[in-house]
């Protein structure tokens, strides 16, 4: 089992988002969460691919861009890098990216169960989630089979066309089997801290894109080794299985 973090499909990403920060806002390479959804709700920016909390932010009665935006997949590319034959493979192709959200539960020692799933009910129920969902900052995103419904956008102010947009967006998501979820397996906090050390150094101009992901794939190999390699291997087909909708 290889780290294939480094291979030429991975190295053109990165390149292309170390050329990408020439079009940034102001500081914007910095940006936390909050300053991107700060930015594009408040029509600062052009573009946000980001969880929905920007595009909802920008779609609130208060942004100076209410109703004037769009929403869909990220363009993908013309070409993708086949890992088996070591050639690029020319052709449109799209994979759009689910972002794992928030997740709530009750543990097991507590020694109030029953009140804690009541607060979480109320916390969820239809209407405050109703509520939830047009206020960007809250970071409460689509769940229900309601929110893929036009009516319940259009009900809190938003445009016919943009709210259509924004639905049929999410459900061509949900449907595609080329869907790319982040990584969960073990040691998946380490794999990430070492390709996010990597990427900063190829965004400042420290290392070339190329070298910066050699740097990662090194300490990649090294976690491997450390968590197991069937442990992660084990792990890592049951996130493929989901992408490809499967389970």
């Amino acid at each position: 089992m290889k780290p294939l973090i480094n291979n030429p499909g991975f190295v053109e990403a990165l390149t292309d988002w170390v050329e990408a920060t020439k079009y940034v806002p102001p500081g914007g390479i910095n940006f936390g969460l909050g300053d991107e959804i700060g930015s594009f709700g408040g029509g600062q920016t052009l573009f946000s691919f980001s969880w929905d909390d920007a595009f909802v932010a920008a779609m609130q009665p208060d942004s100076p861009i209410n109703n004037k935006v769009g929403a869909a997949q990220l363009p993908g590319a013309m070409k993708v890098w086949n890992r088996k034959t070591n050639s690029w493979d020319e052709g449109f192709n799209q994979a759009p990216f689910f972002v794992w959200g928030w997740a709530v539960g009750v543990a097991k020692k507590s020694k109030e169960k029953e009140m804690a799933f009541d607060y979480l009910c109320f916390f969820a129920n239809e209407a405050n989630h109703q509520a939830d969902i047009g206020i960007g900052r809250f970071g409460v995103n689509p769940f229900r089979n309601d929110d893929f419904k036009v009516d319940v956008w259009t009900q809190i102010g938003w445009d016919k066309d943009i709210a259509q947009s924004y639905v049929d967006t999410l459900a061509q998501m949900e449907q595609s089997k080329n869907r790319v979820f982040p990584l969960r397996v073990p040691g998946t906090f380490e794999f990430n801290a070492a390709l996010a050390t990597a990427a900063a150094k190829a965004l400042a101009g420290q290392l070339s894109p190329q070298a910066a992901l050699d740097e990662a794939a090194k300490q990649w190999e090294d976690i491997l080794n450390r968590v197991g390699k069937d442990n992660v291997r084990k792990a890592y087909a049951v996130g493929v299985a989901m992408e490809d909708n499967k389970q």
